[in-house]
């Protein structure tokens, strides 16, 4: 992977070192990630693309493949739960985005990333992908949607630096 990510329209997306440097400075304000010893396997990944249909967009399989689990100011950012039964209930992505689905709350060409205590809805728009196969994030609100993060690696870091205003 470059170092930088590059949507549809050509401008430059934050660069994975960049959120690396977030992380590490602790400049990603209330953010609690967990470590490569809990990321999920290839086989685990197949697995939750097979399930959701879509495939997982770059930057997203990055950080689950250096830090596992995200918590933003205590909202889980859901993650792939190696081995994990998908029939119970939890934050794994798979298991989440099908419940969303069955429920009408999210359309099926989405992937639920997150959901706040404000009823606040993120997700990645499948249909969106831009040439390094990233989605864009959305922020669904009822049946509002309007454009969140142009990537995963950039929700992360507004997400937690709009917690904290």
């Amino acid at each position: 992977m470059g170092a930088w990510l590059v949507n549809g329209s050509g401008s430059k997306n934050m660069p994975f070192h960049e959120l690396v440097a977030c992380i590490k400075n602790n400049s990603c304000h209330s953010l609690e990630v967990g470590d490569e010893s809990i990321a999920p396997t290839p086989k685990d990944i197949a697995e939750v693309e097979s399930i959701l249909g879509q495939k997982l967009p770059p930057s997203y399989l990055f950080f689950a493949g250096h830090y596992g689990y995200a918590s933003i100011f205590g909202d889980e950012i859901y993650s792939i739960y190696p081995g994990f039964d998908r029939n119970m209930p939890s934050g794994d992505i798979a298991e989440r985005t099908i419940l969303y689905r069955r429920q009408n709350g999210i359309k099926p060409t989405e992937i639920v990333l997150c959901q706040t205590d404000f009823a606040e809805i993120f997700v990645f728009d499948t249909t969106r992908a831009d040439a390094q196969g990233e989605y864009p994030v959305l922020r669904k609100v009822g049946d509002e949607a309007a454009l969140y993060a142009p990537t995963f690696a950039d929700f992360i870091v507004k997400y937690s630096h709009d917690v904290m205003a």
